[in-house]
C-alpha cells in the first residue's frame, strides 16, 4: 500500500510538470553526468554512479525559469563497517540504489559574455526507487524491501555555465529528506557533475 501512495504521488508530480509545460512555451533537451553519492548517518565511502535523463525549461522575465523533467539517477554508498551476512562471513556492503528523479527547480542565468552564462537553480526534488543491490562478497540482497522506502523526497541544486543557450555544464547536489531505511536516520546525499544539452 505504502508503494501505490508513493508511486501514486511521483505520477500525480511528473503529470503536474508536463501538463504546466504543455501550456507553455519551453525547451527540451537530455542530459548525462557523474555522481558521487553517500549515505548520510553511516561510516561510509563514496560511490560513483551516473545520471541519465530529459530536461524541460520554462523561460520567465528578467533571465529566471524553471527547470523540470524526468531522470535516471544512481546513489547509494560503499560501506566501511564490516557486516557479517547470512553465512558468517564478514565482507564489506556496497549499497546500489537506482531512481527515477523528478526535479522542480527555479533558477537565474546571469550574462558574463555574449553566448554565455552563468546558471543557478535550486529547489525539491521527487524520487521513486525502481531496483538495487546490497552487494557483499558472497551475496547480494534487494536494497528496496519492506525496512526500507521507495519514495524519496529531498532538496537540491546546481551551478554552472551556459554556451549558446544549447549547451552547458553544471556542478550540484541533491540532499535527501526522507529516511532510506524505515529504523534509521540514513539519507540519501549525491554530487554530481552533468553535461546537457537543449534542442
Amino acid at each position: 500500500m505504502r508503494i501505490i501512495r508513493s508511486s501514486f504521488v511521483l505520477l500525480i508530480g511528473l503529470v503536474s510538470s508536463v501538463s504546466m509545460f504543455a501550456q507553455l512555451p519551453v525547451s527540451f533537451g537530455v542530459k548525462a553526468g557523474m555522481n558521487l553519492s553517500e549515505i548520510q548517518k553511516m561510516d561510509d565511502n563514496v560511490k560513483v554512479g551516473f545520471n541519465i535523463g530529459l530536461t524541460a525549461e520554462l523561460a520567465l522575465p528578467s533571465n529566471f525559469y524553471l527547470m523540470s523533467g524526468l531522470e535516471f539517477t544512481t546513489k547509494g554508498a560503499k560501506s566501511k563497517i564490516n557486516i557479517a551476512d547470512a553465512s558468517g562471513s564478514i565482507s564489506k556492503a556496497t549499497y546500489n540504489a537506482m531512481y527515477l528523479q523528478l526535479p522542480i527547480h527555479a533558477g537565474y542565468k546571469l550574462d558574463l559574455v555574449p553566448g554565455t552564462k552563468l546558471i543557478f537553480r535550486a529547489g525539491p526534488y521527487l524520487a521513486y526507487g525502481v531496483g538495487g543491490k546490497i552487494k557483499w562478497d558472497t551475496m547480494d540482497q534487494d536494497i528496496f524491501t519492506d525496512d526500507s522506502n521507495r519514495f524519496d523526497f529531498g532538496i537540491g541544486g546546481a551551478v554552472g555555465v551556459e554556451f549558446l543557450n544549447k549547451i552547458s555544464v553544471s556542478l550540484g547536489a541533491d540532499q535527501g529528506l526522507t529516511k532510506i531505511f524505515k529504523d534509521t536516520s540514513t539519507k540519501n546525499r549525491c554530487a554530481h557533475i552533468s553535461v546537457g544539452y537543449k534542442f
